[in-house]
């Protein structure tokens, strides 16, 4: 008699886990039907507001990123500055739980975010002017 008890508890619990998995399979599933996928990976769009003494840019013209970007004078970055006022590495963006983060790299003038001087790592927001030398890159969403 107990060996039968035994086997109702097994395929009882072996029943309740499967049913579990179930519902959370039509959970997930109902969740990316309902809106965005949260793995998907996110683009950053900034649009060239004045481009300054960089000649190889186009005022109008959108830069889509998806993974760090790195900007300044030097060969090594993805996106090269011709601005005398930009350094060599001056600026970097990179995703970060979703969202993108704007990072001075040790620029000797310095980056300004809405007409202030960057001091730390600030997450990006729709409509956020980053400027540096006589280069400006308006937000436009992500």
């Amino acid at each position: 008699m107990e060996f039968e008890r035994l086997i109702g508890l097994v395929f009882t619990g072996f029943f309740v886990i499967i049913l579990f998995y179930i519902i959370l399979r039509s959970l997930l599933l109902m969740s990316k039907d309902m809106g965005e996928d949260p793995l998907a990976q996110k683009t950053l769009r900034l649009e060239v507001v004045q481009k300054g003494e960089n000649y190889a840019l186009k005022e109008g013209g959108m830069f889509h990123l998806k993974e760090e970007t790195t900007f300044g004078r030097k060969e090594e970055n993805t996106v090269v500055l011709e601005d005398p006022y930009v350094s060599g590495t001056h600026f970097s963006i990179f995703p970060h739980e979703g969202r993108f983060v704007l990072e001075d790299k040790g620029s000797t003038n310095g980056t300004l975010l809405n007409g202030k001087k960057l001091t730390q790592k600030t997450y990006l927001k729709k409509n956020d002017v980053i400027k540096v030398g006589n280069l400006a890159l308006k937000v436009k969403g992500s």
